[in-house]
């Protein structure tokens, strides 16, 4: 066992699911229609909120590493989320929908744009870090922030094409900040508001500690200790900069995969939340705990099929339009999820920048027949042998989708072995160093229509893990994101999601489900939002 001690504290991160599969909140039943914040008692729990108390969390795994740059995971942004702030953020709140993308000032107090749309100056608010050792307490400065946009503008991820067209980033003052892009960008203040966008210490870019296995930052917990697939333990932050937040005293983490375990620690009260069990499982729940809030929510990502075109036969597009048209994707989703849609290469709670469900679901159609003839055409008329890689890290769900979609490849003769991999081993070794034929797994919870574009679908974009490459497709990517005209942008958007559907096909975005999170009544002011860092967590509070 690997221990990692940080600081004298303690906290929660609330993790693939539960920074993003809880709200919509119903007592005592599972609604799958519309599901929507849930305003249950929202007067009173915004209203004399009680300090103190531990809430713990369960959850199927653990971060490989704590450095939120390094990382793509849900599970270390989970984490960091509590320890780091960023310059800006998303709001949440009883009155906000889960799906709500609006801006609001985190460490930045005020921010102003020119005429020319290209020098964005943010302002920062007084606020100081971690009382730990090598930093100590100090205030936050504009350094910090210059510090930090270098470094990730320097690594190779995912932040990186998110601040690709910063041309320079400056410290004007100890608090003000200017960047200065090459040209105009539409979603620049949704990069920075990003869930990978955290600001560390210039001490840690200076490397004064290690911000793999340590973290030190300015958000409402700081890190006391995490010891490697058992959990976390994070504690309120007295010196945070929302004076009174926040209330929890002490926030845990444990990794339990087993989903009976997750639920028995559920039903002793060892647990206050599990991130997402199946329908079926909610059913049982409530029988033992009636008592119990189950959330509900349109996952703000979906499952993909992905497609390694450096190796055939996934360089030819009949196939992957046969893989394509042989899965059952609704049935999948209602059987396996207990609802949900088929998805589009923009997922759909990003709302009316994802293709209407009906024109999705025109465009990958459920034909077997067709997909036969498709094989065959690319010379494949018996099918063919291949594997299909699938992690357990987010649980059995995702894992029984890849099972089902083996079974409907099997009947256009595709035989697919089945391959269960670590999830530290998935995302660091195989999936983004193209090793693999094909892999079923959930993506990022992408903020932005551009990142589920041009992030992933571009040339030589650090998402791009599928080898597509496609100059009109790279045309029209980066055409869309300088449109100031959000219409005209959506329309090009929308046209970029049809050529995907019919000329690339890869990824295949599957399905995008419902997913359920339970939690005990005495968890009050719960609102999460859908995206990683559990930045609702500085509000919630524990009435026991």
């Amino acid at each position: 066992m690997r221990l990692k001690w940080m600081v004298p504290l303690l906290v929660l991160l609330v993790t693939l699911v539960s920074a993003g599969c809880s709200s919509g909140a119903k007592e005592a039943e599972v609604e799958k229609e519309s599901p929507k914040q849930s305003t249950q008692s929202s007067e009173d729990e915004t209203k004399n909120p009680k300090s103190g108390g531990t809430y713990t969390i369960v959850t199927a795994s653990d971060p490989d590493m704590l450095d939120p740059h390094r990382s793509s995971s849900i599970y270390t942004h989970g984490y960091m989320g509590l320890v780091y702030n960023k310059l800006l953020t998303y709001e949440t709140g009883p009155d906000i929908d889960y799906t709500d993308y609006n801006i609001v000032g985190d460490l930045a107090e005020k921010w102003e744009v020119s005429d020319d749309g290209k020098v964005y100056t943010f302002h920062l608010r007084d606020a100081n870090f971690h009382n730990i050792p090598p930093v100590n307490g100090r205030k936050l400065v504009a350094e910090d922030v210059v510090a930090t946009m270098e470094r990730m503008m320097t690594l190779p991820g995912h932040q990186a094409s998110l601040l690709a067209e910063v041309e320079s980033v400056e410290a004007k003052d100890e608090k003000t900040v200017v960047f200065t892009l090459k040209q105009p960008l539409t979603p620049f203040l949704n990069f920075i508001a990003n869930h990978f966008m955290w600001i560390l210490p210039k001490e840690a870019i200076d490397g004064d500690f290690d911000v793999t296995t340590t973290a030190i930052g300015t958000g409402p917990f700081m890190l006391e200790k995490w010891e490697d697939n058992i959990g976390a333990t994070f504690v309120r932050n007295p010196d945070f900069y929302e004076e009174g937040k926040p209330y929890i005293e002490k926030v845990e983490y444990l990794v339990i995969p087993d989903v009976s375990a997750q639920i028995a620690a559920f039903r002793t009260g060892k647990a206050d939340v599990i991130s997402q069990i199946s329908p079926e499982e909610i059913d049982n729940l409530l029988k033992t705990n009636p008592d119990t809030v189950i959330n509900e929510v349109m996952i703000p990502t979906q499952i993909q099929v992905a497609m390694n075109m450096d190796r055939d036969p996934f360089k030819d597009v009949r196939v992957r339009k046969a893989i394509s048209m042989a899965i059952d994707r609704q049935n999948a989703v209602d059987q396996i999820f207990g609802g949900g849609e088929v998805s589009s290469p923009v997922n759909p709670s990003l709302g009316d920048w994802a293709l209407p469900k009906e024109e999705r679901e025109k465009l990958q159609p459920f034909d077997q027949e067709k997909a036969k003839q498709l094989l065959a055409e690319a010379g494949f008329p018996d099918g063919f042998d291949t594997t299909i890689m699938v992690t357990d890290g987010y649980g059995q769900q995702p894992v029984r989708i890849a099972q089902w979609v083996a079974e409907d490849l099997r009947a256009i003769g595709i035989n697919a072995d089945f391959q269960v991999t670590e999830y530290a081993t998935f995302y660091t070794e195989k999936y983004p160093k193209k090793d693999y034929d094909m892999v079923v797994t959930y993506q990022t919870f992408f903020q932005e229509a551009d990142e589920w574009l041009r992030t992933q679908l571009r040339t030589g974009s650090p998402r791009n893990w599928f080898g597509v490459s496609d100059p009109e497709l790279d045309k029209m990517l980066d055409e869309q994101r300088v449109m100031l005209d959000e219409n005209e942008r959506k329309a090009k958007v929308h046209d970029i999601q049809r050529y995907l559907l019919e000329e690339i096909v890869n990824p295949i975005p599957l399905v995008t489900n419902y997913v359920y999170s339970p939690r005990h009544p005495h968890v009050k002011n719960y609102h999460p939002h859908a995206s990683y860092g559990n930045i609702h967590m500085k509000n919630v509070w524990l009435d026991k």
